[in-house]
């Protein structure tokens, strides 16, 4: 997995851009767009053009651009909503895990964030899919999408980027 801190969206774009509060802290959100690029998007373009992205993010190609501004910073903001959505209202101490309490608002309860979680789930799996089928489509413009290498290390994009609990053959 990569440790790099080349991250393809800010916690600023993030709130602009979804329906996060703008008042939730960057410092907060940041570690979850780390989680969200690393895990779901690498498995979307597979790490070797994972790779060339975060070595040109600071001079990027047009192809790169359109691919970064129109498929992959969409399916980030989905994908970081989705792994943010558990832990954003607790707080991890060396006492506990607490809940954040305001004086205006309630907590929802888990049954409430299963399916805001299942509901944000769908959103960034059709723009994860929406991404591959761009990269298929335009496969000579992306020549390392298709590169899967032999390395152990490697991960191989997805061919398919929905997901379901229940085996359809």
């Amino acid at each position: 997995m990569p440790t790099n801190k080349v991250l393809f969206i800010s916690a600023e774009y993030l709130r602009e851009n979804s329906i996060i509060n703008g008042n939730v802290d960057s410092k907060l959100l940041e570690p979850y767009i780390t989680m969200a690029q690393n895990i779901h998007i690498e498995a979307i373009v597979g790490t070797k053009l994972y790779n060339e992205l975060v070595d040109d993010i600071g001079s990027i190609t047009a192809f790169n651009k359109t691919l970064l501004d129109d498929f992959i910073q969409p399916a980030l903001i989905q994908w970081t909503m989705y792994e943010a959505l558990p832990f954003i209202n607790y707080k991890f101490t060396n006492k506990s895990v607490s809940t954040n309490n305001s004086d205006n608002a309630d907590p929802v309860g888990l049954e409430e964030i299963h399916y805001l979680r299942e509901s944000i789930k769908s959103s960034a799996e059709y723009l994860s899919e929406r991404t591959t089928k761009y990269l298929r489509a335009n496969e000579t413009d992306y020549p390392l999408f298709c590169d899967n290498g032999d390395s152990v290390d490697e991960i191989h994009a997805n061919k398919d980027n929905f997901r379901s609990p229940i085996v359809l053959d």
